[in-house]
C-alpha cells in the first residue's frame, strides 16, 4: 500500500468535506414531481415550482425574524424559502387542509443544548466556520443578513396548506402573533386538532411543554394543557438537566391521551400520561393515569439520557389496550460505553373507576416480569425508542436508534473534559455510530396475544430465520437509523426512514465516490473555507500567545526577521529558533491556499472516467485505501508533533500555547489513533450509502416495495418525518436541516371516503380509493431536467451491503454529523504537515 505525504493528507482530509449539489426536475406544469413508478407519484406542495436541494421550509424568510407564506401581500422574498424551518415535525389533516408544525434550526438547537445542559463547550464563530467548511456552505446554522452578519431567527411555525388549491396560511409564528411553537406531534379528536410540544410566547427565550387546540372551522387556538406552570418551573427543570419536551399522544377508548413532563406532589419532575374526554375545557379536564413511578421507573427524562430524555415516546390504541413505548437509557444503567439501555413498552388497562393498571411487555424481565427484555431481542442493543402503528390487526413496532449520543461522541471529546467539567470540540469518536451502523433498524409486529414476529431484520438467536419479509435490518441499508414514521393509506402501510448518510456526508462522500465528479472550482471553494477557519483559529491566539505573525518575517535565508513597530518603526531581531517556530505557525494560515493548485490536480486525477462498474468500485476502494494509508503513517506524525513541541520549548522556554496544543492533541495521540481507525470503519460502512430518506410500502405487512432510497432525489432530505391523509391523498413532510423541510402529496383520484377529522379513534383503518398500484421502486423526478434518475426495478427483498474488508464488522444504521472537532484538529495537522514538507525543501 502506498503511503501519503503531506499533499496526500491534505487531499484525503479535504476530500471528505466536499458537498456536491444534486439536481432537481420539474414537470410540464412547473410543479416538481417524483415518479416512483406504476402509480406511485408524488407532487411537491411546498414551494411547488422550486426544485429540490434549494431553500424551502414552507414559508419565506423576510428578515428581522419575520416570515410570510408564498404569494402573500408584501412578501419581499417570495419563493426564496426559510432554510431554518428544518423539520415538518407534526402534521394532521382536516378535509383538504394539511396542518403542519415545524422544528426550527434542528441541528442548531441541538448544538446549543450540547453547549449548555450537556456540558460541552465551543466557540460560536468557530462552530459556524467549521460547519461552513464541512458542508461547503449548505448547512443551516442561523439566519444571516446579506453582509454575512447574524440576523434574527424566525422560530417554529404552524401553517395550513390546502392540498387541492395549494393555498397556504400562516397560523402561528413569533412575527405574526407572538407564538413560536415547536410542535412535535398532532392528532384529531372530536372535530378539533391537538398539537403537543414546546411553545414560546411573547418573546420568551424558552418554551413551556404544552398542548394546543386548533378549531379547524375558524383556526382559533388555545392552550388546553401546560405541563409546567411557570418559567420558574422551567428554569428549575433546566438546572437539573430535565428534558421537558413531549411527544406521545393518541386517542384511546374515546379519550384524548397525552404525555407530559411535570411535577409530582413532592415537587419532583416526573413523566406523566393524562387523559381527557373534553380537552376544550382545559387543564382541569385532564386526569393523570400514569407517572414515572407507576411506569416502573422506566422513563428517562434528563438530557443526558437516551435520545435526550425522550421519556414517553409513542402511544397507540390496540386491541382494547393502551400501549406506550418509553425511552429508558441513562448513564447509570448503560450496559457499556458504547450503548444505552434500549426502549421499553408497557400496556395500560382501564379500570372501572377510570384509573389504569400497567403491565410491562418489553422491559425488565427479572424485576418486573416483562415478557420481553429491553429492546425485545437481547441481541439488539442500539434502539433507544420505538414508533408504533396498528395495521392488519397487528401492532407494528419500528426501531429508532440513539443517534444523539453518537453525534455528541463525534463532536465533543467526552473523555477529556476541560476545567469546569465541560468537554471541548474534537471527539472524533465514531465507535458509537459504528455500533449503530452495525445494527441498522428492525421492524417487529405483535399480535393480540402479545407474541412477536420479526418483519424486517437480521437473523439472531431469538429469530434465527431473520425477518419474515426476507429483508435485512434497515431494509438492507446500514445508513437507515430510524423507522421514523408509518402511515396507513389506501389499505397499504407506508414507512419512512431517517438516513444518517446525509449528516455523515463528510465521511461518506469520500468513501462512496461522490467526490469523483468535483470540479477544480469546487475544490478551490472548499480550500478557502478551510483557510478561513484556520485564520480564525490563529487570530484567537494573538496577542496573548508568543507567536510571531508570518507576514512579519523576512523572505530570505538570513535567519533574521523584521517586525515593524507602528510607533517607533524600529527593527527587532528575532533569534533563529523563534524564527523557525514562527515560520511554522505562520504557514498554518496559508498552507491550504498554497495547496489549492495541488488539490485541483488531485481532483482531476480523481475525476478520471472509469469504463465499467468494476473499475468504478475499484476506484472508490482505492480512494479509501489512500486515506487509510494516512493511518499507516500515523506514528510518524506523532513523532513529528513531539519534535515540534520540543522545538517550541527550546525557543521560548515554555510549552506550546494551550489552545494550539489542545487542537493538535485532539488528533495526534494514541487514543485518537483508535478514533481515526473508527472513522475508517465508518467510511467502510458508508462506502455504499445513498443519501436521502428511504420510503417503502406494503399491501400485506410482509412484502415491501421500494419507493425511494434517495429522499426523492434530494440528498439533503435526510428523513421522512411526518405523514397525514387529507381528502386529496397521502401527504408527507421531510426533515432537511440544510435547505428547509418540504411537503409532498401522493394524490388519490375520485375520493369516495373523505377523511373525517372527528373520528374518535384514528387507529381505525380508513379506506380511501385506489390511487394506482404497482411495485416499481426507485423513482425519478419528471420534467425538464434530464439529470433526474430513472425508475429502477422492483425489489421484494433487499440484500444487505457489507464492507469489503473482511476484518471490518459485517452488518446490515440524527445526528449525525462527522466531526466538527475532526475538522479543527485536521486543519492544524494539515498546517504542521505542510510546514514539515517546506522545511525539508530548505
Amino acid at each position: 500500500m502506498r503511503r501519503v505525504g503531506a499533499l496526500g493528507l491534505v487531499a484525503a482530509l479535504a476530500a471528505i468535506l466536499v458537498s456536491p449539489l444534486p439536481a432537481h426536475a420539474e414537470d410540464a406544469s412547473g410543479a416538481v414531481t417524483y415518479n416512483a413508478g406504476n402509480g406511485y407519484s408524488f407532487e411537491k406542495l411546498s414551494h411547488p415550482t422550486v426544485g429540490t436541494s434549494q431553500p424551502d421550509g414552507i414559508v419565506d424568510y423576510q428578515g428581522g425574524g419575520a416570515v410570510a407564506v408564498p404569494g402573500a401581500d408584501g412578501n419581499a422574498a417570495n419563493n426564496e424559502g426559510d432554510r431554518g424551518q428544518s423539520y415538518t415535525w407534526a402534521a394532521v389533516s382536516y378535509g383538504d387542509w394539511l396542518y403542519v408544525g415545524t422544528c426550527y434550526a434542528a441541528m442548531g438547537n441541538t448544538l446549543t443544548l450540547m453547549n449548555g445542559t450537556l456540558g460541552d463547550s465551543f466557540d460560536a464563530e468557530t462552530m459556524r466556520l467549521t460547519l461552513e467548511a464541512m458542508f461547503n456552505g449548505t448547512f443551516f446554522y442561523g439566519q444571516q443578513k446579506e453582509d454575512g452578519t447574524a440576523d434574527k431567527d424566525s422560530g417554529g411555525i404552524l401553517v395550513k396548506i390546502n392540498t387541492k388549491t395549494g393555498e397556504t396560511k400562516l397560523l402561528l409564528s413569533e412575527s405574526l402573533n407572538g407564538v413560536g411553537p415547536l410542535f412535535r406531534n398532532a392528532v384529531s379528536y372530536k372535530g378539533k386538532l391537538y398539537f403537543c410540544g414546546s411553545v414560546r410566547t411573547n418573546g420568551g427565550k424558552s418554551g413551556l411543554p404544552a398542548v394546543y387546540e386548533i378549531d379547524p372551522k375558524n383556526d382559533k387556538y388555545k392552550v388546553v394543557y401546560q405541563g409546567l406552570s411557570s418559567m420558574q418551573d422551567y428554569g428549575a427543570a433546566y438546572k437539573q438537566g430535565i428534558s421537558t419536551g413531549i411527544r406521545g399522544m393518541c386517542v384511546h377508548d374515546g379519550q384524548l391521551v397525552i404525555s407530559n413532563v411535570g411535577k409530582d406532589a413532592a415537587g419532583n419532575f416526573v413523566s406523566t400520561i393524562l387523559t381527557s374526554s373534553d380537552p376544550s375545557k382545559g387543564q382541569d379536564s385532564f386526569t393523570e393515569i400514569a407517572n414515572s413511578g407507576t411506569l416502573f421507573g422506566y422513563p428517562a427524562i434528563r438530557y443526558q439520557d437516551s435520545i435526550y430524555g425522550g421519556a414517553i415516546w409513542d402511544m397507540v390504541s390496540y386491541n382494547g389496550h393502551l400501549y406506550a413505548t418509553i425511552c429508558t437509557g441513562t448513564p447509570e444503567n448503560a450496559p457499556d460505553d458504547n450503548s444505552m439501555q434500549s426502549f421499553a413498552m408497557v400496556r395500560g388497562d382501564k379500570n372501572a373507576d377510570g384509573s389504569y393498571s400497567w403491565t410491562p411487555v418489553v422491559g425488565d424481565q427479572e424485576r418486573d416480569g416483562a415478557k420481553y427484555c429491553f429492546g425485545i431481542d437481547p441481541a439488539r442493543t442500539r434502539s433507544g425508542a420505538a414508533n408504533l402503528i396498528v395495521y392488519n390487526d397487528y401492532l407494528y413496532i419500528g426501531e429508532y436508534n440513539d443517534e444523539e449520543i453518537a453525534l455528541e461522541r463525534i463532536l465533543f471529546n467526552k473523555s477529556n473534559t476541560e476545567e469546569g467539567g465541560k468537554s471541548g470540540m474534537g471527539g472524533v469518536d465514531c465507535s458509537f455510530v459504528n455500533a449503530n451502523l452495525e445494527q441498522s433498524v428492525n421492524i417487529y409486529r405483535m399480535d393480540k396475544n402479545e407474541d412477536m414476529d420479526l418483519v424486517v431484520g437480521d437473523p439472531t438467536v431469538m429469530f434465527p430465520k431473520g425477518g419474515i419479509s426476507g429483508l435485512a435490518s434497515g431494509f438492507g441499508r446500514n445508513e437507515n437509523q430510524y423507522i421514523w414514521r408509518m402511515q396507513k393509506f389506501d389499505g397499504k402501510l407506508y414507512i419512512g426512514t431517517f438516513d444518517t448518510a446525509s449528516l455523515l456526508e463528510p465521511i461518506g462522500q469520500f468513501s462512496n465516490g461522490d467526490i469523483i465528479d468535483m470540479t477544480p472550482e469546487e475544490w478551490n471553494s472548499q480550500v478557502q473555507r478551510l483557510r478561513d477557519l484556520l485564520d480564525h483559529l490563529l487570530d484567537k491566539k494573538s496577542p496573548d500567545d508568543p507567536i510571531v505573525p508570518a507576514n512579519t518575517l523576512a523572505d530570505d535565508d538570513s535567519n533574521e526577521a523584521v517586525e515593524v513597530d507602528d510607533e517607533k518603526a524600529e527593527a527587532v531581531e528575532v533569534d533563529d529558533e523563534k524564527t523557525e517556530v514562527a515560520k511554522g505557525f505562520g504557514d498554518l494560515s496559508d498552507a491550504l491556499e498554497d495547496a489549492a493548485g495541488d488539490l485541483c490536480e488531485q481532483a482531476a486525477t480523481m475525476s478520471q472516467d472509469v469504463e465499467d462498474d468494476a473499475a468504478y468500485v475499484q476506484k472508490i476502494d482505492g480512494e479509501i485505501a489512500y486515506f487509510k494509508s494516512f493511518a499507516d503513517q500515523y506514528q510518524d506524525m506523532l513523532d513529528s508533533y513531539e519534535s515540534l513541541k520540543q522545538q517550541y520549548e527550546d525557543a521560548y522556554g515554555t510549552e506550546l500555547p494551550g489552545d494550539i496544543q489542545d487542537a493538535l492533541d485532539k488528533l495526534l495521540s494514541e487514543e485518537n489513533l483508535k478514533k481515526l481507525q473508527s472513522v475508517l470503519t465508518c467510511m467502510y460502512y458508508l462506502r455504499d450509502a445513498e443519501r436521502g430518506f428511504d420510503m417503502y410500502v406494503t399491501e400485506d405487512g410482509v412484502n415491501f416495495t421500494t419507493l425511494t432510497t434517495n429522499g426523492f432525489n434530494d440528498s439533503y432530505n435526510h428523513g421522512l418525518r411526518t405523514f397525514a391523509v387529507t381528502d386529496q391523498g397521502l401527504c408527507l413532510g421531510t426533515a432537511n436541516p440544510f435547505y428547509g423541510c418540504q411537503v409532498w402529496i401522493q394524490r388519490k383520484e375520485n375520493s369516495e371516503n373523505p377523511i373525517d377529522p372527528g373520528t374518535p379513534d384514528p387507529t381505525e383503518p380508513t379506506d380511501p380509493s385506489q390511487p394506482g398500484g404497482g411495485d416499481q421502486p426507485g423513482g425519478s423526478q419528471t420534467g425538464g431536467n434530464d439529470q433526474s434518475s430513472s425508475t429502477t426495478t422492483t425489489v421484494s427483498t433487499t440484500t444487505k451491503k457489507t464492507p469489503k474488508d473482511g476484518s471490518l464488522p459485517h452488518a446490515g444504521d440524527s445526528t449525525l454529523t462527522l466531526v466538527l472537532g475532526l475538522l479543527v484538529a485536521a486543519a492544524a495537522v494539515l498546517g504542521i504537515a505542510l510546514v514539515l514538507r517546506k522545511r525539508s525543501r530548505r
